[in-house]
């Protein structure tokens, strides 16, 4: 194993345990689903469905699920708006607090793992991330996923 390998072995070894840390204080979904809807809400309560579908970066149908879950929970309500076939999200107190809470809980966490380096040391990671960022994007890897799930047709006999 040569030295770039093993610093990205590194690099996905410290990634692997600051997920197990972010879990381990709360949803395992906080990326997608609920955790993220409300996340945005918090940041633009609300916001219609177009507008959560750019931001949450998940498709008409996805945002649907979550948010019926989500509604079904108490954590937000459906509001019609003026525009055609399109609905506006708003959270409720129990979402509000919620979503304070997991947020709150993030940035503890961050806090803790990050504790070890000083405020330099977190520049410079900053920093090489962003890096690293920019030269996988530069070289086409984006993290999207391109193209369209290819559906088999049943043959009949």
């Amino acid at each position: 194993m040569n030295e770039a390998a093993k610093s990205l072995a590194q690099l996905k070894k410290a990634n692997k345990l600051v997920r197990l840390a972010f879990h381990k204080n709360g949803p395992k979904s906080y990326k997608r689903g609920q955790g993220a809807l409300l996340r945005a809400l918090l940041e633009n309560d609300g916001a219609t469905q177009r507008e959560l579908v750019k931001t949450l970066g998940i498709n008409r149908s996805n945002l649907k699920d979550v948010v019926k879950k989500a509604q079904r929970n108490e954590y937000v309500t459906i509001e019609s708006v003026d525009e055609p076939r399109t609905y506006a999200v708003k959270l409720t107190d129990l979402g509000r607090e919620l979503a304070e809470k997991r947020v709150a809980a993030n940035d503890r966490t961050a806090d803790e793992i990050l504790s070890c380096l000083t405020a330099e040391e977190v520049k410079q990671l900053d920093a090489i991330t962003e890096k690293l960022i920019v030269a996988m994007k530069e070289k086409g890897i984006s993290g999207k996923k391109k193209g369209y799930k290819v559906r088999r047709k049943k043959h009949r006999r």
